[in-house]
């Protein structure tokens, strides 16, 4: 099929060769004025090899085998879809290592968000269509146009199918991440999508409806589908060894833990999430930009990883000691976050690469990093999307969504490449042959340490048999000593057909604990071809590695044999402690989930540990999934029948976490439970150990069709319970959960007096519970009415609260609006909730109330806005820093007192923000500093903030750090100030001069 093209895209843009000097003079000042904008990991160099008018909007770049650059270009984000995407060609001419002529390969596309070299083509992601375009013609331009792929969602671009990618299983892997609900581009992005198929293909597997939002992978020649556990939102990537990664706003790193081939084996088996988040900085860490001037958004997570992207593994030995790093884009805060990952049982670790910085930062605003790609030359090769604005609009005001301002800068965009100092410059633009190359150069390839030329290699040995012959290749791998070269040999292999169960054998007896994990994966393809296969992985339960340990219990699942359960049973005790391979264990556990749970209470109950207590969660929440009501009520009598014991209260409350768990599934109801509802009933005592107890009414409170009259015998002894606080506070918990089952308006008055600074907080969260479920309306009155009682826990339960229902948001926004509750103690992921509400009269109510706290307005902040307009002097500002705020607070947890927010977070704030807080403290107090005023019932008077809190006190520290503990029952009342502790006129204490150098302190 051929492409309609437009004149001016079916040019020939001839750049650099023909520039005049004028112009080559300017394109040098460009390259010298971004590169001079970078602070970059120490050791290494960046080049500037193409920018615009070259390229504009990139997003993507491939490198085929013959040398020849492509570059994806996305010029419709954010709400463009008439079809202005285009790939180009680069080409360096001049062979100095810089791009100077592009070429338009395609366009007409839609949102393209990712580009792969395939066949003699390349395959290309514009939702809702994985397309492969090919020029047949030699004319530089693709005239054969193939739907292979199509029903993925046409949704908001930040989430839409991306970054096809050539996996080491011979399969294309799609990052995915779903359809997502507007509510500002109703008109362009409402599709929900299809069934994802090939179209060429009736009879070829189908995916569910935009592939529920799953990660997808395919083989087009052999018309193969599949839907995967994880997700990605932009981009994916690989380790050495296949692990597959991802990343998505917040969550910068994660990976797929378990493949959802083993998931579905068990359909009683309930997995929240194959995924797991591996940074151990967390999600939503802490960044360091040097932004100068950013402009952030109204709903910016400003400070934090919150757009990250592109994720990319490094594979190539040219950065020496980077063999082990992954790469984010982080465009909203114009950077580029490195992690280094280390194996961490079934899956992995990741830490910053630097402490305190980032690998790569840009002090221009519009720098915009969104992917990454490891060249030929083993150089990473950045691409930075060059906008003013990439925030979508469903995250943006109402004013810069109209504002006119949403394309800036689509007519730019750069690709930078990134190398050790002293690298050579960029040599290998149309001067690769991989073709042309011999069959026992090609194969050596192979075991190359960049990840291009094995990936690359693999690919064309696959899809080409004339190129290295099977005996060749059967005699590379059958001789090589390089793990990768041998790992990639013997996928090639698979991929021709021509695999051998002796060279799988090798494989699983392989020094590189790599191989032997791939082995395993690639025996469990052919355990039927080859049964002796399992005799071999049989006995590799004792293996070193716990991944390779991992692989090989999940690949047992496929193996019923007497030897395989026992080899099943002896991995899953050696590493029970790892939640993964509890997962893999009852993942080949289908239909027997009651028997491996009695059989491991018998052998583990009296070796209580963390891991062990899960395991027995997670069995018995399958086995209540499977519907066997005989064995989950013969599990119930045995775990609360007779006496209670403290030492087996650890794994029968563990047990009964599980079936509360999967309640719903198991076909037990109020109306069929009587016997087990009894049971359950009797544990609210104070001789049934707490843990036990909990969990049977949280069990009971669950139970399908539970109403009050099932529970009128035990309402009135849990009120009384509740109310008596000579009782222990997890009692009266116990008894206020029950209550929320009680549906009688009688009991709120009398649990209204339980929300009270007297009472423990469990108390207090527990009475609000009950009055929610009883009535909701009633709650929110009780919160709002309380509020400047409430500490700060009760206060972050009861807003919980008002947030979770639509008459809560407007009860609360209701009271910010009349002053009754500060805005300030709405803490901001909860403000983003509220003015991105899917209800309409909520979210507009949110913006104009909560959107602000950022306007700095006020004749003193005129006054000092000087001080923003000229670079202080950070030592002189440590100094003003000393004398003025040290009394309060610290900086980056050092110096000073801990008695007001730690002033290190707030560098990444807008200094104006900064300037506005400083000269007027009680415009946004600080959650969790709030000022308390609090009487004693012996009249004394404290004044400070709540340093920590239990269930029988609460201690209040004074501006001098001073802790003072109090008894709850001896507070006769509290009540947050809306006054700030920082003092007002701080501004008469300070120059303009010294506010200038103390902001310059506080953003270094």
């Amino acid at each position: 099929m051929t492409f309609k093209q437009t004149f001016v895209f079916s040019l020939v843009i001839v750049l650099s060769s023909c520039a005049s000097q004028g112009d080559k003079e300017e394109d040098e000042q460009l390259a010298e004025k971004a590169l001079a904008s970078f602070d970059l990991y120490e050791g290494l160099q960046i080049e500037l090899i193409a920018s615009e008018p070259l390229v504009a909007d990139p997003v993507a770049m491939e490198v085929d085998e013959l040398g020849r650059t492509y570059v994806l270009e996305m010029h419709g984000y954010p709400l463009d879809l008439s079809g202005s995407g285009v790939i180009k060609q680069l080409l360096d001419t001049d062979t100095d290592g810089q791009f100077d002529e592009a070429v338009v390969f395609a366009d007409g596309l839609k949102l393209p968000t990712g580009l792969m070299r395939w066949k003699n083509g390349l395959v290309v992601v514009d939702v809702p269509d994985v397309l492969y375009l090919e020029d047949t013609n030699g004319d530089g331009k693709a005239d054969r146009k193939e739907v292979l792929l199509t029903g993925f969602a046409v949704t908001n671009p930040q989430h839409i199918a991306n970054t096809p990618m050539y996996g080491l299983d011979n399969w294309i892997y799609v990052a995915h991440q779903g359809m997502v609900t507007p509510k500002v581009s109703v008109k362009e992005f409402s599709d929900e999508g299809s069934e994802v198929h090939y179209p060429a293909n009736d009879k070829a597997p189908k995916l569910p409806i935009d592939a529920n939002g799953r990660n997808v992978r395919f083989i087009p020649d052999f018309f193969q589908l599949e839907m995967l556990s994880g997700e990605s939102q932009y981009g994916q990537t690989f380790d050495a060894w296949g692990h597959h990664f991802g990343t998505s706003n917040a969550d910068h790193l994660f990976t797929e833990v378990i493949p959802a081939r083993y998931l579905a084996r068990n359909p009683n088996l309930v997995v929240a999430d194959a995924m797991e988040n591996i940074p151990d900085h967390g999600s939503a860490a802490e960044v360091f930009p040097i932004t100068q001037n950013p402009a952030n958004q109204l709903l910016t997570d400003v400070g934090v990883i919150t757009s990250s992207c592109g994720v990319t593994w490094y594979q190539a030995g040219l950065i020496k000691g980077f063999e082990n790093v992954t790469f984010v884009a982080e465009p909203v805060h114009n950077l580029v976050h490195a992690d280094r990952v280390i194996a961490k049982g079934a899956s992995f670790r990741a830490s910053r690469l630097v402490e305190n910085k980032e690998f790569l930062a840009s002090t221009d605003a519009w720098f915009r990093p969104v992917q990454f790609y490891v060249g030929p030359d083993g150089a990473l090769y950045m691409i930075d999307y060059y906008r003013q604005i990439v925030e979508h609009p469903e995250w943006m005001s109402e004013e810069v969504n109209n504002s006119g301002a949403l394309y800036n800068g689509s007519n730019q965009g750069r690709i930078y490449r990134i190398s050790p100092k002293g690298t050579a410059p960029m040599n290998w633009a149309g001067s690769i042959d991989i073709p042309a190359m011999t069959s026992d150069e090609i194969v050596t390839l192979l075991g190359s340490d960049n990840i291009w030329w094995r990936r690359n290699v693999q690919r064309l040995i696959v899809a080409n048999e004339a190129l290295v012959p099977n005996d060749v290749l059967i005699d590379y791998v059958a001789s090589t000593e390089r793990a990768v070269g041998f790992l990639h040999g013997l996928w090639a292999l698979e991929g021709r057909g021509q695999l051998t169960a002796e060279l799988i054998e090798r494989g699983l007896r392989h020094k590189a604990a790599g191989v032997r994990e791939n082995a395993i994966r690639l025996a469990e393809i052919h355990l039927t071809a080859w049964p002796t296969l399992a005799k071999t992985l049989v006995g590799m339960s004792g293996d070193s590695d716990a991944r390779v340990r991992f692989q090989l219990l999940c690949t047992l699942g496929f193996v019923d044999t007497k030897e395989a359960t026992e080899a099943r049973n002896q991995l899953l005790r050696q590493d029970i402690n790892d939640r993964w391979v509890q997962v893999a264990a009852l993942s080949a556990s289908y239909g027997k989930e009651s028997e491996l749970l009695s059989e491991t209470i018998s052998t583990l109950a009296n070796s209580p540990s963390e891991g062990t207590a899960m395991f027995f969660s997670n069995c018995a929440a399958a086995m209540a999934t499977s519907g066997n009501q005989k064995a989950i009520s013969e599990m119930l009598k045995k775990v609360l029948s007779g006496t209670q014991d403290q030492s087996d209260a650890w794994w029968k409350s563990a047990v009964l976490r599980g079936i509360d768990g999967a309640v719903k599934n198991s076909g037990l109801r109020a109306g069929n439970a009587v016997a087990e509802m009894r049971l359950l009933k009797a544990q609210l005592n104070e001789k049934t150990p707490a843990e036990v107890r909990a969990a049977s009414v949280r069990l009971l409170t669950h139970l399908p069709g539970i109403e009050a009259s099932h529970l009128a015998d035990v309402q009135e002894k849990a009120l009384q319970l509740a109310l008596n606080g000579g009782a222990s506070p997890a009692l009266r918990t116990d008894a206020l959960l029950l209550l929320t089952k009680s549906a009688n308006g009688a009991y709120i008055d009398k649990l209204s007096t339980l929300v009270s600074a007297q009472e423990p907080d469990d108390v207090q969260e527990g009475a609000i519970n009950a009055i929610v479920a009883i009535n909701n309306q009633a709650a929110s009155q009780l919160i709002v009415k309380s509020w400047s009682s409430l500490t700060p826990d009760i206060r972050d339960h009861a807003m919980g609260h008002l947030l979770n229902s639509e008459s809560g948001s407007h009860a609360l926004l209701d009271a910010v609006d009349a002053g009754s509750i500060d805005q300030a103690t709405i803490a901001w992921p909860r403000k983003v909730r509220l003015m991105n509400s899917y209800t309409d009269g909520i979210r507009k109510k949110a913006r104009r109330l909560l959107a602000t706290n950022n306007e700095a307005p006020g004749e003193l902040v005129k006054k000092y806005q000087q001080a923003l307009d000229v670079k202080g002097d950070r030592v002189a500002g440590a100094a003003v820093f000393k004398a003025n705020c040290a009394v309060c607070h610290q900086e980056g947890g050092e110096g000073g007192s801990s008695f007001g927010p730690d002033l290190g977070t707030i560098r990444n704030r807008d200094a104006s923000f900064i300037l506005a807080d400083i000269i007027n403290p009680n415009r946004s107090i600080a959650d969790g500093f709030e000022t308390w005023e609090l009487k004693t019932s012996k009249g004394e008077q404290l004044t400070g903030v709540i340093a920590s809190e239990t269930a029988s006190s609460l201690s209040i520290k004074d501006p001098a750090g001073n802790l003072t503990t109090v008894n709850r029952n001896e507070i006769e009342s509290l009540k947050a100030s809306d006054v700030s502790a920082m003092p007002t006129g701080f501004e008469n204490s300070i120059s303009v001069e010294q506010m200038s150098d103390l902001i310059a302190y506080l953003k270094r």
